[in-house]
């Protein structure tokens, strides 16, 4: 499965978990899918991570269900082995 066709499920609204939703930006407002991946946190079931584009940093996250697949440690070794890559090629990775 490649990432960019992991979902989620919230309040019975299916999502998907990629590109990252990106809450907090400083400077010009990015699209998403835009920037470069600089870092990958884990708290739980979700990863935070940081997106750098043309200088400007924003952070965000993703949430993967605990119990399906792929597993969020799947989804977080991918992430961290893609640190440097554009957000767009992640999306493409296989996760499992």
């Amino acid at each position: 499965m490649k990432l960019r066709d992991v979902t989620r499920t919230n309040e019975g609204a299916v999502t998907h978990v990629w590109p990252p939703q990106l809450l907090v930006q400083i400077g010009p407002m990015m699209e998403p899918g835009e920037g470069v991946l600089k870092s990958v946190k884990r708290f739980g079931n979700r990863l935070s991570l940081t997106v750098e584009h043309e200088g400007q940093k924003a952070w965000g996250g993703v949430e993967v269900e605990h119990d399906r697949r792929p597993s969020v440690d799947a989804v977080e070794r991918v992430l961290k082995a893609s640190l440097g890559k554009a957000i767009r090629e992640i999306g493409d990775l296989d996760v499992g």
